[in-house]
């Protein structure tokens, strides 16, 4: 495999420019349809504010050559990785990002701190982390997508470390090929688990041979990760369109921690 095509890491202590949805903070904290009493409301905003204030944001990311071969195999970065699902999701395209992001340590000690003083406001703080990262890779993914699109490039949506069939032994790859302890912070338990814990990584492909407008079309038409349930994405989430957060949804619903507690 060559070379990688380009190298990029960025790191920002600043504020972010993206306003986490306190709407899915209240879903995360088991509010599904439901307006939550005004003292939640109100701890809410204020662990909101806390996190801010503590968090540090990082990313980093390179793009390599991927070749998809059968059976169900995908070759980048000197890897060799057989899965299913991320073949669909590689399928067609020429180049992939391997991609991490973290918004840092501080929000853990939140967590840690509400755990010993005041196991509501840890619960909180995990459902308000949660959305925080997210919001920040999409929009870090949102950039990315523009950037792609000047060159004719369209983005496929994002899949990590198990996700699907996607061993998450990969875990290993992504913090030796990304350097993951020196460019994000980001370091690995025996378990697998990331530090800090409000982290992600994924791969992204490239392609210019995409029919699909945007990722959540892609998802729902062809990777389709939810085929234990028999369902497509698409009748998943209900409708013909599916947005941004159906497509989250989807990926939600994929992963295989059954019993996890944000599950969609």
């Amino acid at each position: 495999m060559s070379a990688p095509l380009s190298t990029i890491a960025t790191q920002n202590k600043v504020l972010p420019m993206f306003t986490p949805r306190l709407e899915e903070i209240y879903r995360y904290l088991g509010f599904r349809g439901a307006d939550p009493p005004e003292e939640i409301k109100h701890r809410v905003k204020d662990c909101v504010a806390r996190m801010l204030e503590t968090i540090t944001l990082r990313t980093t990311r390179r793009k390599f050559p991927v070749v998809v071969t059968d059976p169900d195999t995908v070759h980048i970065a000197g890897l060799t990785i057989r899965s299913k699902d991320l073949c669909r999701n590689l399928a067609g395209c020429d180049e992939a990002y391997m991609f991490a992001a973290t918004v840092g340590i501080g929000i853990d000690r939140l967590i840690k701190r509400g755990e010993v003083s005041n196991m509501a406001d840890a619960l909180i703080c995990q459902a308000a982390g949660a959305e925080l990262i997210e919001s920040y890779v999409t929009e870090l993914n949102g950039d990315l997508r523009a950037r792609e699109r000047e060159r004719g490039y369209k983005l496929r949506p994002r899949f990590s470390p198990g996700y699907g069939d996607l061993p998450i032994a990969l875990q290993k790859d992504f913090s030796r090929i990304l350097s993951l302890p020196r460019t994000c912070g980001i370091t690995l338990t025996d378990t697998l688990l990331m530090v800090p814990s409000k982290s992600v990584t994924a791969f992204i492909g490239c392609t210019r041979e995409s029919g699909y407008e945007n990722e959540g079309d892609y998802l729902a038409a062809v990777v389709n990760p939810l085929t234990a349930t028999g369902k497509s994405a698409k009748e998943a989430v209900g409708g013909d369109a599916v947005s941004e957060e159906d497509e989250r949804t989807a990926k939600c619903r994929s992963c295989n921690k059954y019993d996890c507690e944000y599950r969609k």
